[in-house]
């Protein structure tokens, strides 16, 4: 027999339950994104000894950009400065610098969008020399291996239903790339193959954004070195990422 108590009890289970549901569908979205690279990435900026990631000013400008919606976005960052991208390629799965490892390690949610910026210290390596004319395919090979590895651990996770993109960040100039001729064509004709793969790749989870502004000796947002960013370099630079980002998080 059904009386007025079972019924007003069970009104309340119900209005709880559409509270619960409405209280859970209000919580904010949580987009995790990977920055990986070398000291570009690290915020190395001498001669100074501290750091000055662009991660924080990345996080801050994109959570400003949703700031009216209920996405919260999380970026985390691993640079090893001195590092070429074909060592990174070596140490993939290394648990303290890999970037395969670093991927298949974060979870709850897992990551949205791994950021790339690597090669400075390829070309650099690679025009040092005079021994021989530097190869556009080896110097970017191992830049685009970091993509595949990124994108190939995600195909191949069942578990994973986040489909992981990646952004390929051109390769920017330096006072190096002005003195030397080798060395400022190498770096055009990587960030046009890097730009190559993002368009015919993966079906279109790889993205190329030209780097946000270019070399100029004396400009503030160069350190003197001219090859690292001062501290208003890295804030620029995770301000003028943001735009591109938020476009592809926009779409996943």
């Amino acid at each position: 027999m059904i009386t007025l108590r079972s019924i007003s009890s069970k009104m309340k289970h119900t209005t709880h339950l559409k509270l619960a549901s409405s209280y859970t569908n209000t919580q904010p979205k949580t987009i995790r994104i990977l920055a990986y690279g070398d000291s570009l990435t690290a915020g190395t900026s001498p001669p100074m000894d501290q750091l000055f990631p662009y991660g924080p000013s990345l996080e801050n400008e994109l959570n400003e950009l949703y700031a009216d919606s209920d996405v919260s976005v999380v970026v985390r960052w691993r640079g090893l400065p001195g590092w070429t991208a074909s060592t990174m390629v070596e140490h993939l799965d290394d648990s303290f610098v890999g970037l395969r490892s670093a991927v298949s390690g974060i979870k709850d949610p897992a990551l949205s969008l791994v950021i790339i910026l690597a090669g400075t210290n390829d070309i650099g390596m690679l025009t040092s020399s005079m021994t021989k004319d530097a190869s556009v395919e080896e110097a970017v090979e191992t830049i685009l291996g970091l993509h595949k590895a990124c994108l190939e651990l995600d195909q191949n996770d069942s578990s994973n239903d986040v489909q992981l993109q990646t952004l390929a960040v051109g390769i920017p100039g330096s006072a190096w790339q002005q003195m030397n001729p080798s060395a400022k064509k190498l770096c055009d004709d990587m960030n046009a193959s890097l730009k190559e793969f993002a368009a015919s790749s993966f079906d279109g989870r790889v993205t190329y954004v030209d780097f946000p502004f270019e070399y100029s000796q004396g400009d503030s947002k160069w350190s003197g070195d001219g090859l690292h960013f001062s501290p208003e370099g890295y804030e620029v630079l995770g301000v003028e990422l943001a735009k591109s980002v938020k476009k592809i998080l926009d779409d996943l």
